[in-house]
């Protein structure tokens, strides 16, 4: 049995070296399978860094959509009421347009009767122009004669004085 150690031990030796060349491929393997998972967890931590910093974006960018379309409501409810209150003016624009038609057309008979009324003035004023130079030569002749009665007066109280006197 003496010669067969050396023989049992060259075996163990060659299945150890087996065992170490299997066990040496095995942990290449996994080497190479963990590389792979490093670089798939880099790439999924800097995915996920990017969906998250996206997700920041989407979010904020939501917030401010939000925002504004809360400014859109408001202003569309503003619009609204503004709206609303122009129907209302026109409403009253067209009641008051319908109460002037009647009004202008009474306004129409003051205007002719304001203008037959100043042409009745107009022509008062020329009758009272005309009376008026009437009136001038009349109050001239009637002055001549006061003058003329005057003179005559004058005269014969002259002639009346001249009369008694003698």
């Amino acid at each position: 049995m003496s010669s067969r150690w050396p023989l049992v031990l060259a075996a163990l030796c060659v299945l150890l070296s087996a065992f170490c060349a299997v066990q040496w491929g095995r942990e290449a393997d996994l080497r190479a399978e963990l590389l792979t998972s490093r670089t798939a967890e880099r790439d999924l931590r800097t995915k996920s860094a990017e969906a998250v910093r996206l997700g920041e974006t989407y979010a904020a960018e939501i917030r401010r959509l939000d925002a504004r379309i809360g400014e859109l409501k408001r202003a569309e409810e503003a619009l609204r009421k503004e709206l609303s209150a122009a129907r209302s003016a026109e409403q009253s624009a067209r009641v008051t347009a319908a109460e002037v038609v009647p009004l202008r057309a009474s306004l129409a008979k003051q205007n002719d009767a304001i203008k037959g009324q100043n042409a009745t003035v107009a022509k008062q004023n020329d009758a009272m122009r005309i009376q008026n130079e009437s009136l001038r030569k009349l109050m001239a002749e009637r002055d001549e004669v006061v003058r003329l009665l005057n003179e005559r007066t004058d005269l014969l109280n002259k002639l009346n004085a001249g009369r008694e006197g003698k």
